[in-house]
């Protein structure tokens, strides 16, 4: 982690503007999508976090408990500065999501990678999360394709949180 200096809190709808300010240069590319809405923050605002270094936007996560699933969450996306990538933001952030579906009755966490982005299964994978079994495989890990009906192909993660003990 990145020292005493970060800090993990919900993200607020008034956080939507700055997000979507650095969201295409973090993403590496043009980003547009309603997840990142202050619609979703509110009615998501328990598993949607922002990490700040210094009182300065570092990396965001959004997330969800299943509603069809009741012992699962989900990670939809996760961003970070890409000056301070490699640095820990990225695995506080999934840590606190972890520490907080946890406590709300939550044991698996799942979430997808595009196939070609070997630094983020690398990451997912350090972090505990299992690849699941597919029919396809790109480049030798397992794909599913048309993962949302729009044929984009994905990764598909998963993993089992530790049982949280009672003190």
């Amino acid at each position: 982690m990145r020292g005493d200096f970060l800090n993990i809190r919900h993200i607020e709808p008034d956080d939507c503007n700055a997000i979507f300010e650095v969201a295409s240069d973090w993403w590496g590319s043009n980003y547009s999508s309603d997840m990142i809405s202050k619609w979703y923050i509110h009615h998501f605002r328990d598993t949607c976090l922002l990490a700040e270094e210094n009182g300065k936007m570092a990396g965001f996560l959004i997330g969800f408990l299943s509603q069809s699933e009741p012992n699962e969450s989900y990670i939809r996306i996760v961003m970070v500065d890409p000056a301070i990538r490699g640095k820990g933001v990225g695995r506080a952030l999934y840590e606190e999501f972890f520490k907080r579906v946890g406590m709300l009755g939550r044991s698996v966490v799942r979430c997808v990678t595009a196939p070609g982005k070997k630094d983020s299964i690398a990451f997912h994978t350090r972090m505990g999360f299992i690849i699941e079994p597919q029919e396809q495989e790109y480049e030798g890990v397992p794909v599913f394709i048309n993962y949302d009906g729009r044929g984009g192909n994905r990764v598909v993660f998963k993993k089992v949180l530790q049982k949280m003990e009672n003190h």
